[in-house]
Parts: structure tokens; C-alpha cells; sequence
């Protein structure tokens, strides 16, 4: 008789002996930590004299480092023919925790190439400092640390420094891909391995060939391709003190297609291309199609011109990206929708897409602002309590108001207290245990985020459960 052990029973009786599991996010982080030792294990190719553990542990870091050096590069390129690197919102918040501890390894490598020599004597480290600086071979590797060093910084304080979007863009792609190829020029001219065996370099250049490829094919070619398939403008409109509502049709009316709670690279200028894109939240559901509506908040620079859009000129639209949608909440026994201020566009989205479908679970949205004139669309929601099955919204406001008549709100920011009375109003009406068996979407500010995320997980809600998008790249 044949035994047939197939890979989907071998990890569930693997499941059934270790409490992790491994989720869409678990394996994006382990495929792109396995094209990170490519480089790495290409190393044991080549029969070099043994080292010391010092010098293997620097060689492992610097060759690891410069490798997630590279991956950047895919990782933002917004590749949506490569699953790896098709789950856009997750890689761009990576790529700010990475860029971060790049700039860490890369401030200390000289350190730590020359710090064995001062330990022998600080004359003769400074001797091996000297030499480094005034090396020629060296001028790429000092070039491109004190350009790390400077851009690193400059993406840390951009909101300081008050630079424009578009400008920070293009600065940020051009400075970091000159800073690759000083690099690579580095580790090829200097490197141990490269001196060691030639060919090794190849896989240096070969890296950074295929990581400047997909930037001029970002910025260049497919720019080419959405210009021969433009939405147009259909209508513009203010819905609160400090949003408005941009509604966009599709030309030949396919095409295109989202799930509810994904975003889009928006470009409304003459140009489909370069650094005039920007990222919004799609607010409509899938019926809406072929119209796609977006809720922009005005926040300055590009969004401060949105009255200045001619209905009917052309629009670009790149996407859909994002990894939120209805199917993570598909087993939930109820719904929570946490919006603060713009956030409230993807929010919106799943909103819609569960009244389409007359979800029937107990459905929550909690949604916040400073005022109360910048709560959008408020007639459609009151409507959507109405004709939904088990929908209720609750109102957050920060600032102080006249509350008469308005019990309705919550005084303040969404806090602890403020989620635990809508879970809590769950479970009284619903006799289910909404803590377990509740879905939670969350989308806004950064530090909305952070504060949604500590007052959910200490009301412990599971991890797994919790799906969030924040309003920043």
C-alpha cells in the first residue's frame, strides 16, 4: 500500500505541535529574508583562506546589509506582476524600518573596519584612518557613507523641513539610486571577495543593474502604459470644512477593478508620469464601477489645489495596491471600522462593500476628528443605519462642542473607553463575544495608529485579527 503525505497534512500535524502560524505577512517576511542570503551563501563558492570570527562576522553583516540595500528597490517599485513585492502598503513601512537600520550599519562600518587597529595602538589607527581617507580606491565608499548618512536624515526630518512631496520623491529615488552605484563601485573595487575572484563582483553588478531597471522602469516606462489608458475627471466636491470628494470615471469602462479597502497612486497633471502621483484611499465600492470616488484631505501642497482640477481632463491611475479587504473578515463574527479624520476613505469603501452585500453581522464604525464640521458624508451614513441590517456608527470629536442633543458623540479622541463601549455594546445586543470573534480594520494617522493599536491590545484583541493602513508614505 502507498502512503501519500501531502505538504498541506504535513503542516497542519506541524500546526497541531507549535502554536505559530504562518501568515501572509510571515511569508513575505521570510521570501524576502531568503533573497537576502542569496548573496551571502554565494560566498561559500569561493575557497578563501580562513578568516578571523571578527572579520566573518563584519563580511556577514556588510554583505546582508548591502543586499537589503538593494531590495529596497522592488520593494517600492510597486511590482504588481510579482506577488512578493505586490503587497505595496506592507513593504513601504518596512522600507522606512529598514532604510533606518541601513543607516545604522552603514554610519558604523568604517568604525568597525578600523576599530581592531586602535585596539593594537591609537597611533596606528590612525595611520590605517589616514591611509583610507586619502586612498583614491576609497573616494566611492566615503562618497556614498556621507550621502547614506544625509538622505537617511533628510527622510527622518522631511516634515520639518517642510519639503513638498513631489520634491522629497524625487530627490529621495535620484540621491539614494547615485548612492547604489557609489556603492557597488566600493564593494567591487575593495571588496575582499571581488579582489579574491572577479566574477563575484558580477553579482554586485548584476543587483544593481536590476535595481536601477526598475526604477527607470517606474519612473519612465510605465508612465507610457497608463498614458494609453487615462480615467477622466467627473466631478469635485467639497464634503466637509476640510475634505473633498474626487470622483473619477473609467474612459472605456474595463479594465480596472479593486477590492474595497484598497488605494491607488493618483496623478490629475498633464503628465502621467515622473513624481506627480500620489497615494489615496479608494472611497467606493466595487458597484460604483466604472466610477472610482476618493475623500482627500486638505493638508497643504498638492492637496491644497484640489479645487483647481477641471472635470473632464484626464486622470492616471496606478493600482490597486493594498492588502485590506473584506476576505480577512470573511470567519468574523462582527465588524469593527476605526477611522481617524482621512482614514475614513478606505473605512468608507468597506462600508459600502458590506452594504452591498446586506452583511447581516453586527457592524461598528467608530470615526474621529478635531471638529465636528470635518465628519464627511454623514447623510449617507445615517441612511446606511437604516437600511443595514445591524449598523451603528459612532461619532469621536476632540475638540469640545455643544453637546445638547448629541449624546451620540464621544468627547475626546478613540481611546480604551471609547472601543470598549462599542465592543461592549456588541456583546449586549448581539449575546456574542465580540473581543474573540471581531474583525477590526483601522486606518489613519500615524499616531492614531500607535494609540488604537495599545488600547486594543490591551483589551486583547487578537493580533490577527486587527488589519490597519496608515496615511503615509
Amino acid at each position: 500500500m502507498k502512503i501519500m503525505i501531502t505538504q498541506s497534512s504535513v503542516l497542519e500535524k506541524f500546526g497541531l505541535q507549535y502554536p505559530f502560524k504562518f501568515n501572509k505577512k510571515s511569508k513575505l517576511a521570510l521570501g524576502y529574508f531568503c533573497l537576502m542570503l542569496l548573496p551571502f551563501l554565494a560566498t561559500f563558492s569561493l575557497d578563501m583562506a580562513d578568516k578571523t570570527t571578527y572579520a566573518t562576522i563584519l563580511t556577514t553583516v556588510n554583505v546582508l546589509a548591502m543586499m537589503a540595500f538593494y531590495m529596497q528597490f522592488p520593494l517600492v517599485s510597486r511590482l504588481k506582476s510579482f506577488s512578493l513585492f505586490a503587497n505595496i502598503d506592507w513593504n513601504i513601512t518596512h522600507h522606512k524600518k529598514i532604510g533606518l537600520w541601513l543607516g545604522i550599519i552603514f554610519l558604523l562600518h568604517p568604525v568597525l573596519i578600523l576599530a581592531p587597529r586602535f585596539l593594537v595602538s591609537f597611533d596606528d589607527g590612525m595611520h590605517s584612518l589616514v591611509s583610507v581617507i586619502t586612498a583614491p580606491q576609497m573616494l566611492t565608499g566615503i562618497i556614498a557613507w556621507v550621502g547614506m548618512i544625509i538622505w537617511i536624515l533628510i527622510a527622518i526630518f522631511k516634515n520639518t523641513l517642510n519639503i513638498s512631496y513631489e520634491t522629497w520623491r524625487f530627490t529621495h529615488m535620484l540621491g539614494l539610486v547615485t548612492i547604489m552605484i557609489l556603492a557597488t563601485l566600493h564593494i567591487t573595487s575593495v571588496g575582499s571577495h571581488g579582489q579574491f575572484q572577479e566574477k563575484f563582483n558580477l553579482i554586485w553588478w548584476a543587483l544593481c543593474a536590476t535595481s536601477v531597471t526598475m526604477v527607470l522602469y517606474n519612473y519612465f516606462i510605465k508612465p507610457r502604459i497608463l498614458r494609453s489608458k487615462p480615467f477622466k475627471l467627473i466631478d469635485v466636491a467639497q464634503v466637509s470644512s476640510t475634505d473633498w470628494q474626487v470622483t473619477i470615471e473609467k474612459k472605456d469602462a474595463s479594465g480596472f477593478d479593486f477590492e474595497a479597502g484598497q488605494f491607488v497612486w493618483l496623478n490629475t497633471s498633464k503628465h502621467s508620469g515622473g513624481v506627480k502621483e500620489h497615494p489615496f484611499s479608494i472611497a467606493s465600492c466595487q458597484a460604483d464601477l466604472p466610477r472610482v470616488s476618493f475623500l482627500i484631505r486638505n493638508l497643504g501642497d498638492y492637496t491644497s489645489k484640489l479645487d483647481t482640477l477641471k472635470i473632464g481632463q484626464n486622470v492616471y491611475v496606478d493600482g490597486p495596491y493594498g492588502s485590506i479587504n473584506l476576505a480577512e473578515s470573511s470567519k468574523a463574527k462582527a465588524i469593527v471600522l476605526i477611522a481617524g479624520g482621512a482614514g475614513i476613505a478606505p473605512m468608507l469603501s468597506l462600508l459600502r462593500g458590506l452594504a452591498e452585500k446586506n452583511d447581516a453581522r453586527p457592524i461598528r464604525l467608530i470615526y474621529g476628528n478635531n471638529r465636528l464640521d470635518q465628519m464627511v458624508l454623514q447623510d449617507e451614513i445615517k441612511a446606511l443605519e437604516k437600511t443595514m441590517p445591524n449598523f451603528k456608527q459612532q461619532l469621536v470629536c476632540n475638540e469640545e462642542f455643544n453637546q445638547e442633543h448629541r449624546e451620540d458623540i464621544y468627547q475626546g479622541v478613540i481611546d480604551k473607553d471609547c472601543i470598549e463601549g462599542v465592543f461592549n455594546s456588541i456583546n449586549n445586543q448581539n449575546s456574542i463575544e465580540a473581543k474573540k470573534d471581531c474583525t477590526v480594520y483601522l486606518c489613519g494617522p500615524k499616531p492614531m495608529i500607535a494609540g488604537v493599536n495599545t488600547s486594543l491590545k490591551s483589551l486583547n484583541i487578537p493580533k490577527e485579527h486587527i488589519h490597519y493602513e496608515q496615511l503615509s508614505f
